[in-house]
């Protein structure tokens, strides 16, 4: 895969993963817990959603293998940390947006489909670098 489809289909990977992933968390906090509201928060933060994190960039990794896509791994890895940059930063800037709620919803999928689309692109911009042009 060159170019843009490439960027399309690691794009659509990653919002697909990243919704997943927002959705398992926010599954994750409906889960009966025995203790006060704050150390169930802490559990599901800490604990639950990097465990989400490492099944939904496997899954990410699967899905890319699927499509035969390559390189894999490294775009995967890249484009989850792409993605949580951006969400990081988007989230850091939503209280002074004050965008409305069902932008919360959206911010996950579209880091995870700008950060793997960029994955894509660094990753196919360094393949084959190393060859020298056939005159």
């Amino acid at each position: 895969m060159r170019g843009l489809s490439a960027m399309l289909v690691a794009a659509m990977v990653g919002a697909l993963c990243g919704a997943g992933w927002f959705s398992s968390v926010q599954s994750a906090f409906d889960l009966p817990c025995d203790g006060t509201g704050l150390s169930c928060t802490f559990f599901v933060l800490l604990c639950v959603a990097p465990a989400l994190l490492v099944l939904w960039v496997v899954a990410a990794w699967g899905l890319l293998r699927l499509a035969r896509y390559s390189p894999a791994w490294p775009t995967v890895l890249a484009g989850t940390s792409f993605a949580i940059v951006l969400a990081f930063a988007l989230g850091s800037a939503m209280p002074l947006l004050s965008p409305p709620r069902w932008f919360v919803f959206v911010l996950v999928p579209f880091s995870a489909a700008v950060g793997y689309a960029l994955a894509a692109k660094v990753a196919g911009n360094h393949r084959g670098q190393g060859e020298t042009p056939v005159a």
